[in-house]
């Protein structure tokens, strides 16, 4: 029998996250030495660009064995603006170390990484990092944890003389450390042995918390310093502990699925694709089937095949249901399911980057190179979305913020050897249809050898855009069929505001063609017309991206921050007052977020804390936004009948 485990390690920025992985990597045999983050020698941080700034950017995964068991770890991003990478190694964990500084205390990307971990129910062990720095405070921390990530925590560590070289940390005593409190509120048998007063045992304790833990329930503290490996040993022999394991024996039977989460381009052009394999087993030269993200079905040939094993990646013939496989090819992309889905699989809704920005060379010559840089990057990042206009050449990109920015800037320079510069930042809106509209020419009556016939029509929520056929498939050749699809795609890039159209109905309603004289250009040139004419009818209407925010303050602050809030054009609920502080849930347009952010010491004497996630996008009322257009509007007619005759 073979137990496998995939677990990631999570934290604010340096609150120790890699020197942590560094740490269980050392103890559990990988590394001779455990790397540094201040050295730059860390084994995880493999990018250059990544040891010079002492933050992770990109997720590494590496395994080694503890006692019978695999265990793959990932180490992931703790910058808000790397969320993306974070929520790709999410979808296929075990369990997730979160780690918190016994210095710094619980901060704004913790508690949106705990949240996120407990809405899907992940299982978590909290690690206390930095126990023996100066300003350490072991029981201030631990109230910050209750209070602002959750109550149902289960000290695992008795911490004395923490903030200096001498400090000890033992194991906690269940009895002292208040266990039962904690974990008969979700066991009524527990709770009822309590209340009556019946001895209960440590052994029966320690399997409670297993078993809430594991459902997301419950969640053990451990303490240390990752730096001087103290309470390193206990917190691996807690892994097999309090995560779910999974048995290869029971697996291998069941239908084949898997999961993409990662795509690493090596510079030798080499792609890597890893691999979550829930159920089933693949072998090298199997024939799979995969699951493209927009839901079409293709077969992939599985031709070479590697397995991470002791600190590196390894050719392999198989790979068992519960380990990740790494697959060498140009095909498969992050989302992508592998056979069919699973529902052990945790698929979380990946937030498109609400922020675009025009990247350009400063040498024109490097132009290509240029292209051909963000192309890799995004094969690795799919949500990075990069854009090269067909019309204008100019390279655009979606990003989350300004350190993702910083860095992508960084890799095009040393990675590729490319001085590039970037616009001013802009947000991104979209628009969505208000009503249905229809429009028609006809070959007759128009200067192309083609009829086109179009209704737009209002999707549902989140169902971007649907194309249908009201004809039937043969009335036209294939490649006009084609021609006409693929130009609605292009052309709804740019709606009545020039936002991208999403949430939208497209209806092929009427086809006609003149044999031999008809070709594919007529109905490029043609379906622009027909189909803005349509959405004019319809209308449509802008969305803007916000964020949802949550705020935890004084209350001598209140009144300020939600007056600042109303000016930045912000949402908010009812205060809430806990624990001797406010906490103010809202939204706040991602226009503004940013001089929010940068007010959050000077509006809260620097007691306050800010939360960010994406939070969707909303509707804007007045003033409605309008982004410059790339391409000649089709509704000018005439101004782009010229366009046309000068490309013809």
């Amino acid at each position: 029998m073979k137990k496998i485990l995939n677990i990631g390690v999570l934290a604010h920025v340096d609150a120790g996250k890699t020197t942590l992985t560094e740490q269980i990597l050392f103890r559990s045999g990988i590394i001779e030495h455990a790397g540094s983050v201040d050295e730059g020698n860390t084994i995880t941080d493999s990018l250059d660009i990544e040891r010079r700034r002492g933050i992770t950017v990109k997720s590494a995964a590496v395994s080694f064995m503890l006692d019978d068991m695999k265990i793959n770890l990932i180490d992931t991003p703790g910058h808000a603006d790397f969320i993306s990478e974070v929520e790709h190694s999410l979808s296929v964990l075990d369990g997730v170390i979160l780690v918190i500084s016994a210095v710094e205390g619980v901060q704004a990307q913790t508690r949106v990484l705990m949240q996120t971990l407990k809405e899907h129910c992940i299982p978590t062990i909290l690690f206390m990092n930095k126990i023996d720095r100066m300003g350490a405070n072991y029981q201030n921390v631990y109230t910050m944890i209750r209070n602002l990530l959750d109550e149902h925590i289960c000290e695992m560590s008795f911490v004395t003389e923490e903030g200096s070289a001498t400090v000890r940390v033992d194991a906690a005593d269940p009895d002292i450390d208040g266990w039962i409190e904690t974990l008969s509120g979700a066991n009524e048998n527990l709770l009822h042995d309590y209340i009556q007063d019946i001895p209960i045992t440590r052994e029966r304790l320690l399997e409670e918390l297993r078993s809430q833990t594991r459902q997301g329930k419950a969640y053990p503290l451990f303490a240390g310093s990752a730096a001087k490996g103290i309470g390193i040993e206990a917190l691996l022999h807690a892994l097999g502990e309090f995560f779910p394991a999974n048995d290869t024996s029971e697996l291998q039977h069941e239908p084949l699925s898997g999961l993409v989460f990662k795509v690493i381009k090596l510079p030798n052009g080499e792609r890597n694709v890893y691999l979550r394999l829930f159920a089933g087993r693949i072998e090298a030269r199997d024939e799979i089937t995969v699951i493209t993200q927009n839901g079409q079905t293709t077969m992939f040939k599985v031709k070479h095949l590697r397995a991470l094993q002791q600190g590196k990646s390894m050719s392999v013939e198989l790979i068992d249901a519960g380990d990740i496989a790494i697959l060498i090819t140009d095909e498969l992309k992050v989302g992508d399911v592998i056979g069919t889905a699973s529902d052990k699989m945790k698929l979380v809704h990946f937030q498109k980057p609400p922020i675009q920005v025009q990247v350009s060379a400063k040498n024109s010559a490097e132009d290509h190179q240029l292209h051909t840089a963000l192309s890799n990057l995004t094969e690795e990042d799919p949500f990075l979305q990069y854009i090269r206009d067909t019309h204008t050449k100019e390279h655009i990109i979606h990003i989350f913020g300004i350190v993702q920015q910083e860095i992508l800037l960084e890799t095009i320079q040393h990675q590729y050897g490319i001085e590039a510069v970037f616009s001013a930042p802009q947000v991104i809106c979209i628009e969505k249809p208000l009503h249905v509209g229809e429009a028609v020419e006809y070959m007759e009556e128009c200067p192309f050898y083609a009829t086109v016939g179009l209704r737009v029509e209002p999707g549902e929520r989140g169902s971007g855009l649907l194309y249908r056929l009201e004809v039937e498939l043969g009335s036209l050749p294939l490649s006009f069929q084609k021609a006409i699809k693929d130009t609605v795609m292009e052309v709804l890039q740019e709606g009545l505001h020039g936002w991208s159209v999403t949430d939208i109905v497209v209806t092929l309603t009427h086809t006609g063609y003149a044999s031999p004289v008809s070709t594919a250009k007529d109905f490029r040139s043609l379906t622009p017309l027909v189909l803005m004419a349509a959405l004019s009818q319809a209308g449509t209407e802008v969305y803007e991206p916000v964020n949802t925010i949550q705020f935890i303050l004084p209350e001598s602050s209140l009144s300020k921050v939600l007056s600042k809030l109303a000016v930045l054009e912000g949402t908010y609920q009812e205060p809430i007052f806990y624990n001797k502080a406010v906490h103010v849930h809202g939204t706040l347009p991602v226009r503004t977020t940013d001089l929010l952010k940068a007010e959050v010491h000077s509006l809260t004497s620097g007691k306050g804390m800010l939360s960010v996630k994406p939070g969707g996008y909303v509707k804007v009322h007045s003033n409605l936004p309008v982004n410059k257009r790339r391409l000649v509007n089709p509704l000018n007619r005439g101004e782009y009948m010229l366009y046309l005759n000068k490309i013809m």
